[in-house]
């Protein structure tokens, strides 16, 4: 069981003051909610504390849309398309194109990705854990012609060798030159030890031979290096794990490992080694000596609510609640948990995403209460953490459930509230609370023959106020609802009820937070618990077009992959006005190319234009940007430049790109929408403007 009282050894920052709430998810998993307050800032931790050797709970790994090439999918989602009771985001992945996770994924037993060496977390058939890495070999072998078998549904296959196509790997992306797929059957539904005959059942070059079926992918040196493979032959497919994967159901990547037997670990291979010092949102597992592991999760890039941790401080907080062994999953804008609260049907969200929005990942680890619904056990009472002013007012709600926390039909009759002692609240009708004197105490609930009981707890005044949302957008005239959000010293949430004022400039709000725009950006403020809080409120948009054609700007160019043949230059266009010529060539295997730079966005912004002069091929235009987390986000100005001469193409931003962004390139494509009608050509860009929320003056305040 994980402690309720943090004392991290360093280099976790020193704890000023903290608080910590256990809350029932499902029986034999508990979550843990801490908040803490350290000498460089406030954190929010959270836990799910798991013991699944009761039977009652089981863990599995969850792709995204259920296949490995996808287009991601949120944890809140997976949660509930799976009926899961809690889960955490898992392995890096490439985002932004296949998002296909990097390292290994077991399902059900079966290898559906290869191991990349790096850290897995795996859980074997009788419940045990663990953390480590694996070795893997495979080999594919025709008439007596041997090749190295690469992997398992990695893409795209780069050696001598052949990659394995399984029906979990999704849509098959665009299939480059050279590369010879060969079906096979029956299919191979998974690869497992001690191997297996199949038979060629097809060939094809440039595009998949069969839908969903499972293939061997051979590439360009495999192709050159001699025959391979026709259709009617017999191939033997053959692997080895070291150590063995026979007897794990369960496992994804992720890493680095941070502590080991222990202690803290270097781990030689760690993902995004860059990253290790900054203080980002976090996501990992540890195991317990007794076998106990649990999910951790910690929010960040957030100064008033939790500014995350670096690397070894995470490694240290995952020692502090009890680590034996421990590793990290994906981090950043990635980190997510979701929870079923006890009496609700579905999972939700309970982290806060650093992006302002759940990120779409890869995969994901999820926690299922087998078994089926019981009879009224139990009263689930909302809000479960009970913390207020003194003078705030809360109306508590309560919901039968089962024991494993289902909601069930349950005994009528009015929510009867008790109050020990009786000098800290009032109960008053309809079960609501009323904050008499700073203190702790206990309510007692009933309604027939169920009970609860939650704790209270009453503080003077408030340590710190925030509003939110803390960004909104509004056209002018219009409206948006505001909430205050008070906490105490160690950053845990208070109840205000009744007590907010509103006020605002540049716009009206009325007593329950509701803001009024004029016609340019306002400010919203509230007042409670002895502070204030403001929050911008962005009204109508603004077009600004960006001067980066023209010197000093610098773009540079590069291809994918590199060595290809091409430039990016700044020329005079008509009327000495500059242009941006980009010249490509997709030769000898080159999928891209780009002009770089690197060019601040203003503001919050919305949608990106640019002119575009078209040679008429038909490749594909695309702008790199990357977000507040520095991750590499692609969007299409067009799927086929197919016209000839300029002209105005838009896109729409997606939502989860969060401000500040920054421009890093402009490129062209090979295969958005078929392959170009020439492999070599030049496009050029002129004109780029950016749709940004708010007004000049707001976005200077």
């Amino acid at each position: 069981m994980l402690p309720l009282t943090l004392a991290p050894p360093a280099p976790f920052p020193p704890v000023v003051a903290q608080s910590a709430f256990r809350e029932f998810v499902a029986p034999g998993l508990t979550l843990v909610t801490y908040h803490v307050a350290t000498t460089r800032g406030l954190l929010v931790v959270r836990a799910l504390d798991a013991e699944p050797a009761d039977g009652a709970l089981r863990v599995e790994a969850v792709l995204a849309h259920d296949a490995l090439i996808s287009p991601g999918e949120t944890v809140s989602s997976m949660a509930q398309r799976t009926g899961a009771v809690a889960g955490i985001n898992a392995d890096y992945f490439d985002i932004g194109q296949t998002n296909q996770p990097l390292n290994i994924v077991v399902r059900d037993g079966a290898l559906e990705r290869t191991p990349s060496g790096r850290a897995v977390f795996s859980i074997a058939r009788d419940g045990s854990a663990r953390i480590g890495t694996y070795r893997w070999h495979g080999d594919v072998t025709d008439a007596g012609r041997t090749w190295n078998l690469e992997g398992v549904d990695e893409w795209p296959p780069q050696g001598a060798g052949a990659m394995l196509i399984l029906a979990a790997f999704g849509p098959m992306p665009p299939v480059a030159r050279g590369v010879v797929l060969v079906a096979l059957a029956p299919a191979p539904q998974a690869l497992r030890t001690g191997g297996s005959d199949v038979r060629v059942a097809a060939v094809a070059t440039d595009r998949a031979p069969c839908e969903h079926c499972a293939m061997l992918a051979f590439g360009v040196r495999a192709a050159d290096a001699g025959p391979l493979p026709v259709q009617g032959d017999t191939v033997h497919l053959d692997a080895v794990a070291d150590p063995a994967l026979d007897g794990v159901t369960t496992a994804v990547g992720g890493g680095p490992q941070l502590v080991r037997g222990g202690v803290p670990y270097d781990d030689p291979d760690p993902p995004s080694p860059a990253e290790a010092l900054q203080r980002d949102p976090q996501a990992g597992v540890l195991i317990e000596r007794t076998g106990a592991f649990a999910f951790v999760q910690v929010d960040g890039r957030a100064r008033d609510e939790s500014v995350g941790l670096t690397r070894p401080e995470f490694g240290a907080l995952l020692r502090g609640l009890g680590a034996n062994d421990a590793m990290a999953f994906d981090s950043g804008g990635s980190v997510s948990l979701a929870v079923r609260a006890p009496g609700e049907d579905r999972a939700a969200l309970r982290s806060v995403p650093s992006d302002g929005r759940e990120r779409r990942v890869a995969d994901g680890l999820f926690f299922y209460a087998d078994g089926p619904a019981g009879p009224a056990a139990r009263l689930a009472v909302r809000p479960a953490d009970i913390s207020l002013l003194v003078g705030a007012t809360v109306t508590l709600s309560a919901v039968a459930t089962d024991a494993t926390g289902r909601p069930v039909p349950g005994p009528a009759g009015p929510l009867r509230v008790a109050i020990d002692p009786p000098a800290l609240a009032r109960a008053g009708a309809e079960a609501t609370v009323t904050a008499l004197a700073a203190g702790t105490g206990t309510l007692r609930l009933r309604r027939g023959d169920l009970t609860a009981e939650a704790p209270i707890r009453v503080v003077a005044d408030a340590a710190g106020l925030r509003i939110e949302p803390r960004d909104a957008e509004v056209a002018p005239g219009g409206t948006a609802a505001f909430r205050a959000a008070g906490a105490d010293l160690a950053g845990s949430p208070l109840l205000l009820g009744g007590l907010v004022r509103w006020s605002a400039r540049d716009g009206a709000v009325t007593p329950d937070g509701v803001f009024r725009a004029g016609s340019s950006d306002g400010t919203i403020v509230a007042r409670a618990g002895g502070r204030q809080a403001e929050a911008i409120v962005r009204v109508g948009t603004t077009d600004a077009a960006l001067p980066i054609f023209a010197p000093p700007a610098a773009w540079t160019f590069a291809t994918y992959p590199a060595g290809g043949q091409g430039s990016a230059a700044l020329v005079p266009g008509e009327g000495h006005a500059p242009v941006l010529e980009l010249a490509y060539a997709f030769l000898g295997g080159v999928r891209a190319a780009y002009a770089n730079t690197t060019v601040p966005l203003p503001g919050r912004p919305l949608r990106l234009s640019v002119d575009v002069r078209s040679d008429g091929n038909g490749a594909g235009v695309r702008a790199a940007l990357t977000n507040a987390d520095g991750d590499r986000i692609a969007v299409t100005l067009a799927k086929r430049a197919d016209w000839r001469g300029w002209q105005r193409c838009s896109v729409t931003l997606p939502a989860d790109a969060s401000a500040p962004l920054a421009l890093r390139a402009l490129y062209a494509v090979a295969t958005l929408a078929g392959q170009p009608a020439a492999s070599a050509g030049v496009i050029a860009f002129r004109d780029l403007r950016v749709t940004f929320a708010g007004t000049q003056e707001g976005r200077k305040r």
